[in-house]
Formats: structure tokens, C-alpha cells, sequence
């Protein structure tokens, strides 16, 4: 081994926690070599016969998985197999290769490359991340089907004789999923976000992931001995016995802390003076609700739909909208689930709807105003919504709302579903609640009218801080002024918190600001009533409340709203932190105490 290749370190983007340790496995370094001839006129339905073979046995192979899984208890993967077997079988994808096959007369595998290469085009261009990681699902489906034309084998790790980490371009969700029942401690890409498919089932089934390392296939040897460090995104190449020792410290630590904090994973969620604020889960795959009960989540503050709309050319029926969330309802039981109705530009659907592409995406058709301006889409999403309302305490929330205008219409369209449901004598929840998601500026200074339209607000911190400081927060030049303590946001947050209790409504927030510790007394001072969030962070969040005394925490926000700058509320907070809440904000763990901060806790002096 060169010296160069000791204790390497690669950054890349933490996908999915935790810390792992040992012998690299890598995979397949190459794209698949795509053999590119043309055919005789004659031989095009040949050809497209070989295209339809290699596609039954794709969709067989991953149905099999399927069935694996499913005899193993392991569900979380479901939603996203199921999306690529959708992209498997849609019909207008594969009728267009076959099209590109009879008019240029050229074999099944350029025509596929030719087909997926234009479509994974179409995603990448999209504004939204997500959206562009779902063209890396069109890429992965695509080279499935090449490999079984090809006759390409991959390297088969479920027989594993020693426990590895793998190392590969990339990572399919079914490959990802088969690791839970092999000898996979992890894996780590070169490419890939905490948004694509493969981070999402990572995450599901807790195995560590690294990925967006981007060289690591060429720096990485089968065989070499690597640590991966899936809490901050980091991965080292052969690390000398100061570095093991240096992880190994880190992993007792963060395991033993989890282990910790299950203490505090079981509702109710009170403050120290019996304050209840409803601490619930972020959802966005139906399945993973098992994984957030863990973390005794009261209900689900926020379903995000968006995914029913993603990986197919087709948009979801009524009939698919229903199923999806008779689970949903079916699985919290006694507790609440907020549905938001799909938060999608028409950029998402411009391929079906045939749309002009926006110059700012963020600004333009999407969300209730998309749904506003197709009535149709929103009313077959919101029939799917109330009919799932008779298994369960449902409840539907409209994003992006900025006028008062747009909460009636969007009303009267439910209005018009329930009566279509009455004479059709189907089950409903004529009594369900409808939400509002507050995180547009002009939404919070008429929020005293729009509470009395509403039975809830929902604040979307993300979005908020974003249009209220005209600020674009994933764009790394202007990043540092995304401040959730700029008077101006706390502002917002008080008035909108008011407006709604003076009507007599609940106030919710479901950004990531509702999940992190440090913002906590803020928000208890400010008398919200519930905070919805990412699982993981809700025993960490209960803990933290229960040592805070909310009688004592709206006076402080009165104080706060009085500071000038967002650093000046900052420095105040960390004082109190320091001095004021210093138990609730510490866990002890043997002789050694920590600092809650967000997944992981940092060591401080006692």
C-alpha cells in the first residue's frame, strides 16, 4: 500500500447514519459498454422482441426481490421498488425505444441509451432537487434493462464470507434493501444526494451510507480497510490506529447516546411545568412509518404527497391516492395524520400536461396554484384524501397559500368532492380538518382572516425564512443570510402564532427549524402547539422539553423580539443554553456529559 493511500479522507454527503468499519467490496467502476449498429429494416421486430424479453425478466427479477423482502418483514423498500417497477412496465417509455429501433433502424440497446439519456436530460434541467434525483432513477431502471440485453453479471455480495462495505458508482434501492440480509456493514458512492432513492431506503432500513464522494470507485481497492462515517459524510482509506481508535471513540459514543435517548422516546412530550407540546414525524414513504414509531412519534404533521407523482409518465388515480393513504390512516391508529396536498410545479408534469417551461420555477405554477388551475388533478387527489378519512383521523392541509382567495376555492373544490361522495353513499369524514401551510409573507399578515377560514396552521420554516429574506438558501454565495433568528422571522413566527390562537386554532411548524434543539425555547415561548419533524430528533426534542419551563419562556421571546440582529439572539440563547437550561440541554452518559445538538452530541466540560 502507498502512503498516499493512508489515512485518505473523502467528503462526501451523510445519507444515512451511524459508523462501520472494514474491508472495501468494490463494484463495477464502468458504465455498460453499449454496442451501437445498425439493422437491417427487416430485423427491427426482432430486435424489439429482445427489448420486451429483457424487460419480463427485469420486472420478474425485481418482483422476486420484492417477495424477498417481504418474507423478511422488510417493507420500508416497498414504495420505491414499486416505482421502478412502474417505470418498468409504462407503456409510452418503452414505446418510444421501440420507436427509435423501427425509425432508425438501430439495435435495442443504443435505442435505450439513446430514450434514457434524452429523459434523464428532461430531470436534470428541473429547478427542484429532487425532482433532478429522480433522473438517476430513470438511469438506474435503463441500465438494468441494458445488463439483461448485454448479458452483463454483477458481482453477487449475498454471499459474502466477511462483513464489507461496498463501494460502487452507485447504489439501486433493490440492491440497497438485499444488503439488510447479507454481509454489508455499508455502502459508499460517488454519486448520489440524501434525496435519491438509494439514501431514502438506506435511511429506512438504518444501514450507514455515504454518497457524492465522486472518485471514490478510483481511489478505493477491494480489500482496503476503510471507516465510514455516515453522521458527517466522511469516509477514510486505510486509517492508521489513531484514526481507528479516534472512530471507534465516536461510535461508542453515538451508540451508547441512541441508546440513551430511547428513554425519551415515548409520548407524552411535556414541558417541565406539564406544558404539552405534540412532537410528530415528517413523512414522506408510506412505509416508513414503523421506523418513525421507534421514535414514538405522536401522529404525522406532514405527509408530503409529492412522491405518488414522481418516476411515471402517468399521473396517480384516485384509486392509487386512496390506497396510499387508507395506509397512512391505517398505520397511525388513534393518532393524527396531515395530509398536504401535492407541493409540485407544472414543470413535474409538463410531459403530460404539455406546460411552458417557467423562467423561476419557485415563483410560478406550483402548489395550490397548480392545483387551483387544475381542478381535476386537485379534486382526484382530494376524493383519494376524504375517502381515506374513514380509516382514520385524516386531516388536509394546502401548501403554499397566499391569499385568502385561494383558501375558498380550494375549499369549495373539497366542498364539491364530499358532495360527489355523498351521492355516490360513500365513507367520509364530513367533519375533517383542513390546514393551511403558512410560508409566504402576504399569508402571515392576513393570518387573522385566513384563521377564520381554517382549522390549523402549519408554518413551513424552509420556504418562510426563504421568500421573507428573498434569499435562495442552497446557493452558496448568499447562503449565510438564511438566519431563522432574524427579528424579521421571529416576527413572522409570533404574529402568525397569535392570529391563530385568537380564532381559536392549533399552530403547528413543520420546517427544520421545528427539529432542531437549539431553537426549542423559542418555540415553546412562542406557544406553539405542535412541531413535526424528522423522527430521529423527536427523543431528542423530548428530552430537551422536559427540562424547560414554559411559564418562564414567553416572556424571553417578548425579550428576543426587542434585539436588533440575528447574532445578538443568537449569543443570548447560547448564554441561556449554557447556564439557564444547562440540564435539559445535557445528557450523561457514564462520567461524561453531552451537548445536545442535532444527530449526534458534542462532549463539554462539566
Amino acid at each position: 500500500m502507498s502512503e498516499n493511500r493512508q489515512n485518505l479522507k473523502l467528503k462526501g454527503l451523510a445519507a444515512s447514519e451511524g459508523i462501520v468499519a472494514g474491508r472495501a467490496y468494490v463494484l463495477s467502476k464502468v458504465r455498460l459498454a453499449v454496442p451501437q449498429r445498425k439493422i437491417p429494416p427487416e430485423q427491427t421486430t426482432r430486435e424489439i422482441e429482445r427489448l420486451k424479453q429483457a424487460l419480463r425478466e427485469a420486472v420478474s427479477e425485481l418482483e422476486q426481490v420484492k417477495r424477498e423482502l417481504e418474507a423478511r418483514a422488510a417493507r420500508e423498500p416497498f414504495f420505491i421498488i414499486d416505482a421502478h417497477l412502474l417505470l418498468m412496465q409504462d407503456e409510452a417509455l418503452w414505446r418510444e425505444v421501440e420507436l427509435v429501433i423501427e425509425d432508425e433502424a438501430i439495435n435495442a440497446e443504443w435505442a435505450i441509451r439513446k430514450v434514457i439519456n434524452k429523459w434523464k436530460k428532461v430531470f436534470t434541467s428541473l429547478t427542484d432537487p429532487y425532482l433532478r434525483e429522480r433522473g438517476q432513477d430513470v438511469e438506474i431502471v435503463g441500465e438494468r434493462i441494458l445488463a439483461k440485453l448485454i448479458g452483463h453479471q454483477e458481482r453477487d455480495f449475498s454471499q459474502l464470507q466477511e462483513p464489507v462495505i461496498v463501494i460502487a458508482a452507485d447504489r439501486r434501492p433493490d440492491q440497497t434493501a438485499q444488503m439488510l440480509f447479507s454481509k454489508v456493514l455499508g455502502f459508499a458512492t460517488d454519486i448520489g444526494s440524501r434525496t435519491s432513492h438509494t439514501a431514502i431506503v438506506a435511511r429506512s432500513l438504518e444501514i450507514p451510507a455515504v454518497v457524492g464522494l465522486e472518485r471514490i470507485t478510483e481511489q478505493v481497492e477491494d480489500g482496503d480497510y476503510i471507516i465510514l462515517d455516515g453522521i458527517d459524510g466522511v469516509v477514510i482509506i486505510n486509517p492508521d490506529e489513531s484514526f481507528c481508535a479516534e472512530y471507534q471513540a465516536k461510535k461508542d459514543r453515538f451508540d451508547s447516546l441512541n441508546k440513551l435517548l430511547q428513554e425519551y422516546a415515548s409520548p407524552p412530550s411535556l414541558s417541565l411545568d406539564g406544558k404539552r407540546i405534540k412532537l410528530s414525524a415528517n413523512l414522506e414513504i408510506i412505509d416508513e412509518i414503523s421506523f418513525l414509531k421507534k421514535y414514538g412519534a405522536e401522529g404525522v404533521g406532514l405527509y408530503r404527497t409529492e412522491y405518488l407523482y414522481l418516476d411515471r409518465n402517468a399521473l396517480p388515480t384516485e384509486d392509487e391516492h386512496f390506497e396510499n393513504y387508507k395506509k397512512l390512516a391505517e398505520a397511525v391508529g388513534e393518532e393524527e395524520a396531515v395530509i398536504r396536498t401535492f407541493d409540485l410545479g407544472g414543470d413535474k408534469f409538463a410531459s403530460e400536461l404539455k406546460l411552458a417551461p417557467e423562467m423561476n420555477p419557485a415563483l410560478g405554477l406550483r402548489a395550490i396554484r397548480f392545483g387551483l388551475h387544475r381542478p381535476e388533478l386537485f379534486k382526484s387527489q382530494l376524493r383519494g384524501i376524504l375517502k381515506a378519512s374513514a380509516y382514520g383521523k385524516i386531516q388536509v392541509m394546502f401548501p403554499m397559500i397566499s391569499s385568502l382567495e385561494e383558501v375558498v376555492e380550494a375549499k369549495r373544490i373539497l366542498q364539491r368532492a364530499m358532495e360527489e361522495l355523498e351521492r355516490e353513499a360513500v365513507k367520509f369524514d364530513r367533519a375533517i380538518k383542513v390546514g393551511v401551510m403558512i410560508e409566504v409573507p402576504s399569508a402571515v399578515l392576513i393570518a387573522d382572516r385566513l384563521a377564520g377560514e381554517v382549522d390549523f396552521f402549519s408554518i413551513g420554516t424552509n420556504d418562510l425564512i426563504q421568500y421573507a429574506l428573498a434569499i435562495d438558501r442552497i446557493n452558496e454565495y448568499v447562503s449565510y443570510l438564511y438566519q431563522p433568528l432574524h427579528p424579521a422571522v421571529l416576527w413572522l413566527l409570533k404574529r402568525t402564532v397569535d392570529a391563530g390562537h385568537a380564532a381559536g386554532i392549533r399552530v403547528a411548524m413543520c420546517g427544520e427549524m421545528a427539529g432542531d434543539p437549539f431553537f426549542l425555547p423559542v418555540l415553546v415561548g412562542m406557544g406553539f402547539d405542535q412541531l413535526s419533524m424528522h423522527g430521529r430528533m423527536i427523543p431528542m426534542m423530548r428530552k430537551v422539553l422536559k427540562g424547560l419551563k414554559a411559564a418562564d419562556l414567553a416572556p424571553m421571546v417578548d425579550e428576543l423580539l426587542k434585539f436588533q440582529t440575528a447574532d445578538e439572539i443568537k449569543r443570548f440563547l447560547e448564554e441561556r443554553v449554557a447556564k439557564d437550561w444547562r440540564e435539559a440541554y445535557h445528557l450523561e452518559l457514564g462520567k461524561t456529559r453531552f451537548q445536545a445538538e442535532s444527530f449526534i452530541c458534542r462532549k463539554v466540560d462539566v
